[in-house]
């Protein structure tokens, strides 16, 4: 009868979850520029026109799903910069709708 002592299933399942954590990102594919749909972030903007836009572009790899602007014409290159994002003028409407 083999019987398992406290201090040693504690030292068993550390070690296996520290094995499990410490994983190469070459093996997740990081390493090559790849990056899993749910490591994502969905990326709601207010106020893209000036200093937001710029924000956003730091943000290419991320999904941008909203954006919100008073001035439109002002934000148009944003609107252009990101045609898959629904579009709105009050960020309040936008949080109602977006989630």
């Amino acid at each position: 009868m083999n019987i398992y002592s406290r201090r040693k299933f504690l030292k068993t399942a550390a070690a296996s979850a520290a094995g499990l954590t410490i994983v190469p990102d070459s093996i997740l594919g990081k390493s090559f520029g790849h990056m899993a749909p749910s490591d994502k972030l969905n990326i709601a903007g207010v106020g893209v026109g000036g200093m937001g836009r710029r924000n956003l572009a730091n943000m290419k790899t991320e999904n941008i799903i909203a954006l919100c602007d008073v001035d439109w014409k002002y934000a148009a290159k944003t609107f252009g910069d990101h045609p898959k994002a629904r579009q709105f003028k009050d960020w309040r409407e936008m949080f109602d709708k977006m989630g």
